[in-house]
């Protein structure tokens, strides 16, 4: 699950923060700049110059970005999920049309529910809305929200507060037919008694993709040859935000641990690129040459 909220929402909205305002600059020609413009709503400072923000599936992406066309012309782009919160517009996505969901939709037949995840706040609490197990909900350390609150809910679906204080859907927790069949068998693999088991230190260990499942992240997550602390990953990573191409060391060091928490070894990851200035044709093939920056 680590393709955040079941296997669609995973990428959903890093991709439609990123690629749905990029995919017609990508077929012209011209030059882009990340995080050059403060966003104001109503006098109060939403968005500030400089900065990224942080989707809810916890990756870093461009809180704004700046195209310039050929003839000099510019264009800002915002992440499409917030000019919806900013605006109180609500906000879907259809994957089998995939089309994104802006405002109230015109009656229509119902589709299939693996193809269409409301992720709208409704303006009334629903009438049957799908709740999870609430004792193991807490047991994990959740937070239950008020039954009476329409922010507490997304679409027909009952959210939590998971001990990081995130939104999280409440029967994804515990939820056997929520698994798809790799996961079920990640989980058997993995998981004790639906837990992440501890090590001697008392933290949990295990994968991120099975998160959704136990209720909550494990402290230690595995990678292919250990596991990381998500915290300070990003840390490392946050370290580069705003540095040029001159300035930038093009890499970020982190720890690698067993699953005990003890140090086996420092882990060096390449920075996520500097393209300002360049044209979109040079991004695409300094990405297929392995070039970043």
């Amino acid at each position: 699950m680590k393709n955040r909220i079941a296997s669609f929402t995973g990428g959903f909205f890093a991709a439609l923060a990123l690629s749905l305002c990029l995919t017609t600059a990508l077929a012209a020609s011209g030059k882009v700049s990340y995080n050059f413009a403060n966003v104001s709503m109503d006098g109060t400072q939403k968005i500030t110059a400089g900065q990224d923000i942080t989707a809810a599936n916890g990756q870093k992406i461009p809180g704004s970005i700046l195209y310039t066309d050929a003839a000099g012309g510019k264009t800002n782009y915002l992440p499409i999920r917030t000019i919806s919160e900013l605006l109180g517009t609500e906000i879907g996505y259809d994957s089998a049309s995939k089309t994104v969901l802006l405002g109230k939709q015109p009656a229509a037949e119902p589709a299939p529910e693996e193809n269409v995840i409301d992720l709208r706040t409704p303006k009334t609490v629903p009438e049957n809305p799908r709740r999870g197990d609430v004792d193991l909900i807490k047991s994990r350390g959740g937070t239950i929200l008020p039954d009476d609150d329409p922010n507490s809910y997304r679409g027909n679906e009952k959210m939590f507060k998971n001990k990081d204080g995130e939104l999280w859907y409440e029967y994804l927790v515990g939820n056997d037919s929520a698994l798809d069949d790799q996961n079920k068998k990640l989980a058997e693999q993995y998981l004790v008694n639906g837990d992440y088991p501890k090590n001697k230190k008392g933290e949990s260990y295990g994968l991120w993709q099975l998160a959704y499942y136990v209720g909550y992240e494990p402290d230690l997550q595995k990678q292919l040859d250990g596991y990381i602390r998500a915290a300070e990953r990003q840390a490392a990573a946050d370290k580069l935000n705003g540095l040029s191409k001159e300035e930038c060391p093009h890499e970020y060091t982190y720890f690698l641990y067993d699953q005990e928490g003890e140090v086996l070894r420092e882990q060096t990851d390449p920075c996520q690129g500097h393209f300002e200035g360049m044209t979109m044709e040079e991004v695409m093939r300094a990405v297929e040459e392995g070039r970043l920056w």
